[in-house]
């Protein structure tokens, strides 16, 4: 079965951790699962967005020199943005702040102490943002690296010359159940954030503010190595 074939394959290339994977489990640390899944989601659709591009033949366009080198600088710039970024991130001074999400926290508030309906309405607001400013963080940072249609366009190039994958309702059987692999791995990431945010204390969650920080900037300047001779 293709989806089952895609989920497989999806899960493999999962394990070889990269930058987006250690950014979900920072997010979970930091601001609890759903944040932390809500990021998934971003980064689950760039990567459907990026294999419908590599069926569609928007991977030539990455042939193009001074369009590569654009989106190669371009993704290169963000990723030490996200690095600093995380670098600088400072933790709670308070251990208990770690055991619960923010999310939950105020909930808490609000049942504890009787509040107007608009203060309610203030929280939910502030809850859709934070999920709009992780979904848009897993969005962006799956996009730092375009060149990954190039990857997808070889992999999809490579089924097409499969007579078993000549039906375009497999193909995108194979590509559903990639996606799926991402959101379903990214999920399990994020509750393992979850789980060590209750045994990290603060010097261990700044340490792991600063090392995903570093992994980022490692990865751009990797980035921009590899292609170095487009420049």
């Amino acid at each position: 079965m293709a989806l089952w074939d895609g989920l497989l394959f999806g899960m493999m290339l999962q394990l070889s951790v990269g930058p987006v994977c250690l950014a979900v489990l920072e997010r979970s640390v930091t601001h609890g699962f759903r944040q932390a899944w809500w990021m998934a989601a971003g980064v689950a659709l760039v990567d459907a967005a990026y294999m419908a591009g590599a069926m569609t033949g928007l991977a030539l366009l990455l042939q193009i020199p001074l369009v590569k080198n654009i989106v190669v600088i371009g993704g290169a710039a963000a990723l030490v943005w996200f690095g600093i970024g995380s670098m600088r991130t400072k933790a709670p001074q308070h251990e208990g702040a770690l055991q619960k999400e923010p999310a939950l926290q105020q909930e808490m508030q609000l049942q504890k102490e009787p509040a107007a309906q608009d203060t309610a309405v203030l929280v939910t607001d502030s809850a859709r943002g934070k999920a709009l400013g992780s979904f848009g963080y897993g969005v962006v940072l799956t996009m730092s690296n375009p060149l990954t249609i190039l990857f997808w366009a070889g992999v999809f190039g490579s089924l097409l010359s499969n007579p078993s994958f000549a039906d375009k309702a497999v193909l995108l059987s194979f590509a559903a159940g990639c996606v799926l692999a991402t959101l379903l791995f990214l999920t399990a990431v994020s509750v393992l954030g979850r789980q060590a945010a209750r045994l990290l204390r603060p010097v261990w969650l700044q340490r792991l503010h600063f090392a995903v920080g570093l992994f980022l900037i490692g990865f751009a300047i990797r980035l921009l190595a590899q292609n170095s001779w487009g420049f």
